[in-house]
């Protein structure tokens, strides 16, 4: 089931329509442009989520078993495609290249615009209270709305222009939430770094976009698609013959590359940008001097997943790509354990809840990369619930706080914040995927965590390539992942009143607002408290999530129904059976995620809570170890003394070079030449009748004496 198209197009375009508000806002007043872009965004929220559980309730009915698993097979090598085409208008028609302004309807877009606008809405509402004190709401919720918007103008393209459109718009929106308090130098070169790190990845993108309409003439998603599900033929552009576009080689300064692995490369590189994996992962935690509601909206629900989701739905190309599909895996499994390292040793609150995400973005991509794109879906959608619960939850905990966001001051309020205690247990028990195997019993992150490391292990038993490393690292990372995420609930809930002893600190270096959003004076009560009730129902609603939708969507997702539910959108090869094989792997394999989970528990229990002392003295030591973690691997003082400086460097000698070179012989030296001559011969021109006249009789005895002797030489 779809909604009617009127109610599609309300989804995606009114959210960009009443961002508009926010010009006006001097002339309606602020609390209009809130109301409405809340209304807007929050029924926009109301009407995906209809309609992802009418379509997924739809589809309901299929039985398991190997007879089903043969029939799902011949499904996705018959490959029906569902889905439709709502054309707004013609965009970019020039001779074959050719991009429509329309909207794609399909599984993959029901999903994410689901995730999206549900998560966004209640950003929305939860910003109500959050940003009370902040002069400029306004401009903070007309940004929220462009946001969103330009991510459901990216997951509903059709082409990828209109792809690359939303794309660079969140981009945009992300620079403006980012650096929303751009009074400040924290945020501004935050929104900067953020920026200029999604532009090297965008380089990636816009390269691979250009080699697919190098390569099939087009840039729409469909005909691209369905040329490399049926192996057709196509002519590349300065191309004379045709060619299957599986075997295509492209050949470059005597190198023959595969299309497809060229194609699969540089639009990976773009996902690795925008969705922070390691090398390009560096913009991600200096996200968090932006408000806490952006850091829920960045992190849970839009921009880190749209690289996610850029691959799912090009898995035609990456199931018939060897080194392109290595590379996601093995990218996406050393993200997942380097974030998760570095999680364990910092102090912010966001940034322990920011390296998380990285490390969760880490699995989605290497089962992607392995072949298991529902597994990665699946993932995306419960992470989208329990990350946004965990981010509006310690913005709960910053704001009882007055603002404090170090760790090492809180402790205890578990007393004083009953409910945010409530949310963030449950964020944290989703995250860590805690449940029990061959049940239904567990939370969200369960059933999507140990679905992506059973498909992992199966995909390496089956020799998929960097199959077994992605098993043993997001194994890892998953101890790790249990270990940080219960020491931030030890060391801000439970243990001493360590804000007692410290006081209000009023220090903007660890504050969320940087000054203008923190207006409480040294005279107020400063005792923690509980958030209003506009900022808890969104935990409430998201705690549900957190808890009921890896066992409502599972069987559709990734398991028995997935083939119906997907309907076409996500494509695997006929000899891909990694999601249906990981239901075949050792016993073992279910329980490890369960143990591995358990020991981070007691490790962190042992450690934060029995012992508080102990973390405290390993992080005063200053071990190697620790400090390497701490200090997120030196990679902004690696990345600093080489890219910064020593592209800071090469502008200088070349902008040397230039002025004293280009410039000093060309336009400015023939500039001062002129310059000087002409001064000397303005010294000639002195004012007095007898210089003029004695030039004049000089002039004439030289011009006579030389005819004289020309007239005697003739003679």
């Amino acid at each position: 089931m779809m909604l009617p198209d009127f109610l599609i197009l309300y989804i995606v375009l009114a959210p960009g329509l009443v961002a508009l508000t926010g010009l006006v806002h001097k002339q309606i007043g602020d609390k209009l442009v809130m109301g409405l872009t809340t209304a807007v965004v929050l029924s926009a929220g109301i009407l995906s989520l209809i309609q992802l559980f009418a379509y997924a309730a739809g589809i309901g009915g299929h039985s398991g078993g190997e007879e089903h698993h043969a029939s799902l097979v011949a499904a996705a090598t018959s490959y029906e495609l569902k889905q439709h085409i709502i054309t707004l208008m013609p965009w970019i028609h020039v001779g074959e290249f050719q991009a429509n302004w329309a909207i794609r309807v399909d599984t993959l877009s029901i999903v994410m615009m689901a995730v999206i606008t549900g998560v966004s809405g209640l950003v929305h509402l939860y910003s109500w209270g959050y940003m009370s004190e902040e002069p400029h709401k306004a401009r903070f919720f007309s940004y929220l709305s462009l946001f969103t918007f330009m991510m459901l103008m990216l997951v509903t393209a059709d082409n990828f222009i209109q792809l690359f459109f939303g794309w660079e718009g969140v981009g945009l929106a992300s620079y403006l939430l980012i650096g929303f308090w751009y009074q400040n130098k924290a945020p501004n070169d935050a929104s900067i770094k953020a920026f200029v790190t999604n532009r090297v990845g965008d380089f990636g993108l816009a390269l691979g976009i250009m080699a697919v309409f190098f390569v099939f003439r087009s840039v729409e998603f469909g005909p691209v698609l369905e040329a490399v599900r049926n192996n057709i033929e196509v002519v590349p552009v300065g191309f004379t013959e045709a060619y299957h576009v599986r075997e295509l080689v492209i050949p470059f300064l005597n190198w023959n590359f595969s299309a497809l692995e060229v194609i699969g490369v540089l639009l990976f590189i773009g996902a690795m940008g925008k969705s922070a994996q390691f090398f390009l992962h560096v913009w991600l935690p200096d996200a968090m001097e932006g408000p806490t509601p952006v850091s829920a909206l960045i992190h849970a629900a839009t921009m880190v997943t749209a690289g996610v989701y850029l691959v799912c739905l090009l898995s035609p190309i990456y199931e018939y790509t060897f080194y392109a599909a290595g590379m996601i895996t093995i990218v996406g499994a050393v993200t997942a354990l380097y974030a998760a390292t570095v999680g364990m040793a910092q102090n912010d609150i966001k940034r322990v809840i920011a390296y998380s995400t990285c490390s969760q973005l880490g699995y989605m991509f290497f089962v992607a990369g392995v072949g298991a794109y529902e597994a990665a879906m699946f993932h995306l959608f419960t992470h989208a619930f329990f990350k946004a619960l965990l981010f509006l939850g310690a913005g709960s905990v910053i704001h009882g706080m007055h603002h404090e966001q170090d760790m090492r001051r809180m402790g205890g309020l578990a007393r004083f914040m009953p409910l945010t205690y409530a949310a963030m247990m449950i964020g944290t028990i989703a995250i860590i995927g805690l449940g029990i195997p061959h049940t239904k019993i567990g939370f969200a992150g369960f059933f999507s965590k140990d679905a992506i490391l059973e498909s992992a292990f199966a995909a390496g038993q089956a020799e998929v390539v960097f199959g077994q490393m992605a098993f043993w690292f997001g194994l890892i990372a998953a101890f790790l992942t249990s270990f940080y995420s219960w020491r931030l609930i030890y060391m801000t809930f439970h243990g001493p009143k360590t804000w007692e002893s410290h006081g209000h600190v009023d220090d903007h270096a660890h504050a969320d607002a940087h000054g203008a959003e923190d207006n409480h004076g040294h005279g107020h009560d400063h005792t923690p408290h509980e958030s209003p009730l506009v900022m808890l129902v969104p935990l409430a609603l998201l705690s549900l999530g957190a808890i009921f939708a890896g066992v409502y969507f599972y069987d559709a997702f990734v398991d028995h129904n997935n083939e119906a539910f997907w309907a076409g959108t996500i494509y695997r090869a006929a000899e891909n059976h990694v999601l249906h094989d990981r239901h075949n792997v050792p016993e073992w394999v279910l329980f490890a995620p369960l143990i591995v989970t358990i020991t981070g528990f007691v490790v962190a229990t042992l450690t934060y809570y029995f012992n508080r002392g102990v973390g405290k003295r390993v992080a005063d030591s200053g071990g190697p170890l620790h400090s390497l973690f701490y200090n997120k691997w030196y990679f902004d003082e690696i990345y600093q003394a080489t890219f910064v400086k020593g592209s800071a460097f090469l502008g200088n000698v070349f902008w040397k070079a230039d002025k004293k070179i280009i410039d000093g012989i060309g336009p400015d030296g023939i500039a001062a030449v002129t310059k000087s001559s002409a001064g000397r011969l303005s010294k000639m021109h002195t004012g007095y009748l007898y210089h003029y006249a004695f030039v004049i009789i000089g002039a004439a005895l030289v011009f006579g004496a030389i005819l004289w002797l020309r007239a005697g030489g003739a003679n």
